[in-house]
């Protein structure tokens, strides 16, 4: 239920029940301390005594927070993995005004956390990703200051899920943290944190829906109480439309007391992405003697049917529904996840603006926010627990596992956005030993994983009849089917990346097509696609591991086109909404994931708009690489413009495109309109318009293009800069410099490029990859110095007369230093070669400005390195810039030239 409502309505009830109130909810977020690192426990001053001012150790900070939000996304490898302290000071009131019971509830915390009260140790939670609760009533100490005192741990535990991801495992109480006073008859929210309220609705039709409610009550008095329990079904306007009540007697001391009772409702409004119409159910709790409320329940109640068809797709309130959305993590920018209501809402908002109607909460139970705005935006949601990778074949890992499983049923039962329960991704993808020398242990491992594959299956299976379970697994089909783990879910999960990972584009409806042939009679998921897109980088020739804008528009377009075309594929999850946040990774971004269709800061990429256009009925035309706003490029020979791709999303017929003086019109084929525009040099001013319902929509982008010359005397005194990147295709556009960098060219007299020498492009078992996937150090732009041209002769500028500035720029891409190779890229890591001294000469129209650079010996390996030179030219001699071998092959990764 969402908190905030929660209060709303008890301070509603309070104004017309002024003689008693019910549970009392409050966050206590603000003004805690902040210990990084581990103090022992048994010293007094660490769970009793609340730090001082004066004491540097302890910093102030506010929930939620996460120690992690800056030292997982530096330069430095890796981030801290230990022990983090909170500690809060909270006065608690005597008297008529103490509660009868009073809890501490976390909506999370990472990983283990320990609660001590007054120097008393509580209780201890395992799990960083689910709710849970401590009763601290019996520490309290009243009418004075009490000390709270957390412990919270995100080491690496063998025992406690996950134990490895593709996400940054941030540390600390990341989640709101609340005090609840309870009277002492209440609904029980001992059975795993939940609210002790059930709804299931086992029969709805458009003509009636039955609608069963199961209460656990608790009585925390040594005498028996008689109560009265009431359920109202409220509708959207206020109405009370159904009531049930029914008397109960309760034994003293007795806990999680069920009663169970049936509401039938006649033409009840159904719940859809497209209307989803959330009646609320109010269940209270009154003494039967004196009437007074004891405790309240508010749940949300959204009416719907729905079944999976392993042939012919999905199925809500009996007409059929294509799922399709995202994956989602949850963390921002330099935040890490210690994230605020707000931005979950804002994360749900995106994705239901874009047109989904699916969301994979993955791969852990989220903020509670969460889906409580997919009930109120129609957004069908699947959730899981964070078994990830692979297992530990332990009674304890089975013992967390199945606890998480109950605890992540439990506290989410209620949401009618929820229709798939999900565990084990890619459970076989990183196995816990050799597979090569300890051939005899793999059959037992993949035994002992089905295994509890069935047991987690059984119990959520019992705990939850009226939803439907799925495993996610990799490509690697045969190893899931062999294992026997295919047949364990009701619904099968893919995650496919064929054409990016492995192979085509034309990959992934191969295996589309072989799967619903190996499982027809198992409903199909595509449960994670997605392309690796700096906002920043683009291609005009874009290829596989590029990071361009351009290759992920070519995989999405691809990836959509073949999904919808198959009603067996039920459904399918872009991963990722948004870029999150990955320790382990380099590449583009070093520290990021860049599948999301928006970044860090949500930003949105051109494959946000693609869905836009494909999914939503809202009237959309949106220029594509809207955020390219500095772009740059080579004139063509003789003229003053450089031809480059325009492309425009519409769900409308035609585009006609306006550019300064010109007027072009394109068909929209598959939600693009396509054209080649000439840019020329400054302001290019575009206009896009296309007729959609018979009304006119517009978009309208402005370009500050850089135009290269193709010769220099086309340009003369004109020519200000020129920015290069060795190696590549690539353009990148910096936009904190204002700066845009353009792809190498080879010689042309009169004009600029290189002589000699290839890319550099790093070796796989799959063949070479476009660039560098090295984290590049005193680097905010990794992606500059991430290719190179190696053993160049000469890079050549025939620029006239005149006073230069010229920096070359270069990073040591080849080098011994160890990298843990990134189990995800199924063998796209770069194959190690033998590393041999490098050093080399530089000059300068026969000028020696270097001598003997050796870059690793000099700077060290993977590290940006940038030297400026002045240059004088006189008698059109031009620029000459020479790299004589010493040993080894010269590299050069940037060049740049300016008019002094």
């Amino acid at each position: 239920m969402n908190k905030h409502l929660y209060i709303l309505l008890l301070a509603l009830v309070s104004v017309f029940n002024v003689t008693a109130q019910s549970r009392q909810i409050f966050t206590v977020n603000n003004n805690w301390k902040f210990f990084k690192g581990d103090i022992e426990a048994s010293e007094s001053a660490v769970i009793q005594e609340y730090p001082q001012e004066s004491d540097e150790k302890w910093q102030t900070i506010n929930l939620p927070h996460t120690w992690n939000n800056l030292d997982a996304i530096d330069d430095i490898p890796g981030y801290y993995r230990g022990v983090g302290w909170y500690k809060k000071s909270i006065y608690m009131a005597g008297g008529e005004e103490r509660p009868a019971q009073t809890l501490i509830y976390f909506e999370g915390a990472n990983q283990v956390t320990d609660v001590y009260v007054n120097g008393q140790w509580v209780g201890k939670h395992k799990g960083g990703y689910t709710r849970f609760h401590f009763d601290i009533t019996p520490f309290l100490k009243y009418n004075q200051d009490n000390v709270l005192a957390i412990k919270v741990d995100n080491s690496h535990n063998k025992d406690i899920p996950p134990l490895s991801a593709d996400f940054s495992f941030f540390g600390g109480i990341y989640r709101d943290v609340f005090l609840i006073k309870l009277n002492d008859v209440h609904f029980s929210m001992d059975d795993f944190s939940s609210s002790g309220v059930y709804i299931t609705t086992p029969n709805v039709s458009k003509e009636q829906a039955k609608v069963q409610i199961e209460c656990l009550l608790t009585n925390g008095t040594n005498r028996n109480r008689a109560v009265d329990l009431s359920a109202r079904v409220i509708d959207k306007e206020g109405n009370t439309i159904s009531r049930v009540y029914r008397k109960k007697r309760l034994g003293k001391n007795e806990r999680k007391v069920s009663i169970s009772e049936e509401i039938i409702m006649e033409n009840p409004h159904l719940w859809s992405p497209d209307n989803p119409y959330l009646y609320n159910i109010i269940v209270q709790l009154k003494d039967a003697g004196s009437g007074q409320i004891l405790d309240e329940s508010v749940q949300p109640l959204g009416l719907r049917w729905f079944k999976f068809d392993p042939k012919e797709g999905f199925f809500l309130n009996g007409e059929y529904l294509k799922l399709i959305g995202t994956n989602r993590h949850q963390d921002y920018l330099q935040k890490g996840n210690a994230l605020p209501d707000e931005m979950h809402v804002r994360d749900i908002r995106l994705l239901k603006d874009m047109g989904g109607n699916f969301l994979r909460i993955s791969h852990y139970p989220q903020d509670p926010t969460v889906l409580e705005m997919c009930d109120k935006l129609g957004i069908l949601t699947s959730v899981e627990i964070p078994i990830v990778n692979a297992i530990t074949e332990s009674e304890e890992f089975t013992k967390n596992s199945l606890f998480m499983a109950e605890e992540m049923v439990k506290q989410n039962f209620n949401h009618p956005s929820l229709i798939i329960w999900a565990y084990m991704n890619e459970v076989l993808l990183r196995l816990p030993f050799d597979q090569k020398t300890e051939k005899e242990r793999y059959g037992v491992y993949a035994k002992n994983v089905t295994e509890l594959a069935t047991e987690i299956e059984n119990h959520i299976r019992e705990l939850d009849p009226h939803r439907y379970t799925m495993i996610p697994n990799h490509g690697a089909i045969s190893r899931y089917k062999d294992a026997g783990l295919t047949d364990v879910p009701m619904i099968l999960g893919w995650n496919l990346y064929q054409g990016w990972y492995s192979g085509k584009l034309s990959g992934f409806d191969k295996n589309l097509d072989k799967l619903h042939s190996l499982f027809p009679n198992q409903p199909l998921i595509i449960t994670e696609y997605g392309a690796d897109v700096h906002p920043r980088l683009h291609s005009l020739t874009p290829e596989r591991f590029d990071y361009t804008v351009e290759y992920g528009n070519e995989y999405h377009e691809h990836y959509l086109k073949a999904i919808m075309n198959r009603p067996y594929i039920v459904g399918a999850n872009i991963w990722n909404l948004n870029d999150f946040y990955s320790e382990y990774r380099g590449y583009a971004m070093p520290r990021t994931n860049l599948k999301g269709i928006t970044t860090l800061n949500r930003e949105k990429k051109d494959t946000w708009w693609l869905y836009k256009t494909f999914l939503s009925s809202t009237p959309v035309i949106k220029f594509g690489q809207n955020e390219w706003k500095i772009r740059g490029g080579v004139a063509e020979p003789g003229k003053d413009y450089c031809i480059q791709p325009i492309t425009v999303y519409s769900n409308g017929d035609v585009v006609e495109l306006r550019h300064n003086d010109e007027v072009y019109s394109a068909k929209v084929v598959d939600n693009i309109a396509r054209f080649s525009v000439p840019f020329v040099n400054g302001e290019n001013k575009f206009v896009a318009q296309s007729k959609i319902n018979s009304k006119v929509y517009t978009d309208v982008m402005e370009v500050d293009f850089r135009l290269a010359p193709y010769k220099f005397s086309q340009f003369n005194s004109e020519f200000q800069e020129l920015n290069v990147l060795l190696g590549t295709n690539r353009i990148y556009e910096d936009k904190v410099n204002d700066v845009v960098w353009i792809p190498e060219q080879a010689y042309v007299p009169g004009g600029w490029g290189y002589v000699g020498g290839e890319p550099f492009r790093p070796k796989t078992k799959y063949g070479s990859l476009p660039s560098s996937e090295l984290d590049i150090v005193d680097s905010e732009n990794d992606p500059i110095y991430q290719t190179q041209r190696v053993g160049l002769k000469k890079f050549k500028f025939d620029v006239p007369e005149g006073k230069y500035t010229i920096a070359l720029g270069w990073a040591e891409l080849q080098s011994d230093i160890e990298h843990e190779k990134l189990v995800y890229n199924l063998g796209n890591d770069k194959i190690e070669e033998a590393v041999s001294d490098r050093i080399f000469n530089v000059l300068v129209n026969g000028d020696y400005i270097e001598k003997n650079l050796n870059i690793t010996e000099q700077f060290g390996a993977e590290r940006a390195v940038l030297k400026k030179y002045t240059i004088v030219v006189t008698d059109k001699e031009g620029i000459s810039i020479d790299f004589e071998a010493v040993t080894g092959n010269p590299i050069l990764n940037t060049i740049q030239i300016r008019r002094l």
